[in-house]
């Protein structure tokens, strides 16, 4: 035929496996040295938090937003106990599990096509799709998709082995499924794919291969009943809701768009969020051109195996499953951007690659040329679009110049306890202070000590010192008293009112700067009040004997108009001389 080159004779297994695994070396490589560009996200650092707090089952089974993940919070206290806020070693833990997938895929494909180079076709397209790329870049991400990859391959292999008799299948089937749902609960949509390829595979009438299936799907269904009891006790499930039918049948279609522009390399472009984030933005063309794609490949399916369209299936079921999974979890928050955001589409790139390649290969020419270079012209145009905004995240040089200035400060500083600059921390995050990650990672420092005014890490992660702007100071009370105006006495709680000294009553997270004197050292809290009653308690500090200041905080985010001290030990006598509500700068 013209226009089509013809592929050399079939290769040899062992050849074929040589290059499967060289695939996954070099891809991995460059993705884990595209990985090294950027950072941590918000997301990896809150996580870190909680994975120093160690291994114990109480830690392991804290809900992550409200997922509960116990594999990943396993992977993140690995990191945080082996190399804390070493973002070296995570990439290499990443590179490591995509080299897995990868070949892991490639082998799938040699025991499904035997010796032929579709093998090595559909490796390279599993391995290159931009569909995971951007979960491999981000860490949180990567744990999630990377351990659904590895374990949901290892899923399908064992529905291979059962099907050839091997009954090992029977343990570690079952195992790579609950490990893949300890990591992330959606990944369990693998036991879609998992029964198209049975379906695939079946040679027997319907009620011999029914009474050949059900021991493995008896085994398969132990960890489901095992995760969904620990979901069911565990669990934080999102109290959401779905969008209207019209608006999810719009999702429904934007849905279809991320396996439709993945067949030629797609999205090829994304969102303009400024953060990196994987929200895919694909052009008409992409869409155009992958739906003909596509389109040519269900009726090659449709005319030469019929069988194939049975993975076509598990993908369109990926999609459908995935869209009222965000819509409900995501909709409300986050409004349709987030359908198509890569972080939840990654493991669709498996059953996307079985249909393509079970369908293509059943064509007995070679992959048109031009066709090739497309799919590589797009992959490669969706790739560093996505590694530039990946590149400039600010949080390698922050870091790096946080610690750099800690070290040389040494470790008797003292900080005021605020919050990371974002991206490093944003409003989602469950904690944004600085002081957390620098603990988890061994730094020494003091927060907010009594007696020398601390100092701010600012925004580039410089220490220097912190001008406190004052936003309101404590009014004395009408009659005084002739000692101190201001005095915590006993556990009779002291309240004071607030002078705004902006000409108004601003809502943030307050900080506290007290000047007192007092002749023992007393344990006394400290609570902001609104004008409509609600309060919040800043973090408890020891209030030192002798002459001072204290420095608290932050708190939450309230309008502040009084604040309260107490103590319950009735020995308390601390008189406070001056007090000042505001933000250091």
């Amino acid at each position: 035929m013209r226009g089509i080159w013809t592929l050399p004779e079939a290769p040899k297994s062992s050849v074929l496996r040589g290059l499967v695994v060289a695939v996954a070396v070099v891809q991995s490589v460059v993705l884990g040295l595209l990985a090294r560009r950027g950072s941590w996200l918000s997301d990896d650092l809150d996580f870190l938090v909680q994975g120093s707090r160690g291994f114990a089952p109480a830690e392991l089974l804290t809900p992550v937003n409200d997922h509960i993940a116990p594999g990943l919070r396993f992977v993140y206290a690995v990191f945080a106990k082996v190399a804390p806020l070493n973002h070296d070693f995570t990439v290499g833990w990443r590179t490591v599990m995509q080299a897995i997938a990868i070949t892991l895929m490639g082998l799938l494909l040699v025991r499904l096509l035997g010796s032929n180079w579709w093998v090595l076709l559909g490796t390279l397209f599993y391995a290159l799709t931009p569909l995971s790329m951007p979960s491999f870049m981000s860490l949180s991400s990567g744990v999630n998709n990377l351990s659904a990859h590895v374990f949901g391959l290892l899923l399908l292999h064992a529905t291979i082995d059962w099907y050839d008799g091997r009954r090992r299948a029977l343990v570690y089937g079952p195992l790579a499924l609950l490990i893949s749902l300890a990591c992330w609960e959606k990944s369990g949509l693998i036991l879609v794919t998992a029964i198209a390829l049975a379906l695939y595979l079946r040679e027997q009438p319907i009620r011999v291969w029914l009474r050949r299936t059900w021991p493995f799907a008896a085994a398969l269904a132990v960890p489901i009943v095992a995760f969904g009891t620990l979901y069911l006790a565990r669990g934080n499930p999102s109290r959401g809701d779905l969008p209207s039918a019209g608006k999810l049948l719009e999702l429904t279609g934007r849905g279809f768009e991320v396996p439709v522009s993945a067949v030629v390399g797609g999205p090829w472009t994304w969102a303009q969020t400024g953060q990196p984030l994987s929200l895919a933005g694909p052009p008409v063309a992409a869409l155009v051109l992958g739906g003909l794609v596509a389109g040519l490949l269900l009726v090659v399916a449709f005319r030469h195996d019929r069988r194939a369209l049975m993975l076509w299936a598990s993908v369109a079921g990926y999609v459908l499953v995935t869209v009222v999974l965000v819509s409900y979890g995501r909709f409300t928050g986050f409004g349709s951007v987030f359908t198509v955001h890569y972080h939840y589409w990654s493991d669709l790139s498996i059953p996307l690659t079985l249909a393509v390649v079970l369908s293509a290969s059943t064509v007995r020419i070679a992959v048109p040329a031009v066709g090739l270079a497309c799919l590589l012209v797009g992959v490669v145009v969706s790739d560093v679009g996505f590694a530039g905004p990946w590149g400039r995240n600010p949080a390698k040089s922050y870091f790096a110049t946080v610690t750099a200035e800690l070290d040389r400060t040494g470790p008797n500083v003292n900080l005021w306890d605020t919050s990371m600059p974002q991206p490093m921390g944003t409003a989602l995050m469950s904690d944004p202070r600085l002081s957390p990650v620098l603990r988890m990672a061994g730094k020494q420092f003091r927060v907010q000590a009594a007696g020398s005014e601390p100092l701010r890490v600012d925004d580039s992660g410089h220490i220097r010192p912190a001008p406190f702007a004052v936003w309101s100071r404590g009014e004395p009370p009408t009659r005084g008293n002739s000692f101190c105006n201001l005095l915590v006495h006993g556990a009779e709680p002291l309240i004071i009112r607030l002078t705004p000294t902006q000409n108004e009553i601003a809502t943030a997270e307050w900080f506290i700067k007290a000047a007192y004197f007092s002749n023992r050292e007393n344990q006394v809290s400290v609570e902001l009040i609104d004008a409509d009653g609600n309060v919040t308690a800043l973090p408890a500090a020891d209030w030192p004997a002798g002459v001072g200041s204290m420095y608290l905080g932050p708190s939450r985010r309230i309008g502040a108009t009084e604040v309260r001290l107490r103590s319950s030990d009735p020995a308390t006598n601390l008189c406070v001389e001056n007090l000042e509500i505001g933000l250091p700068r």
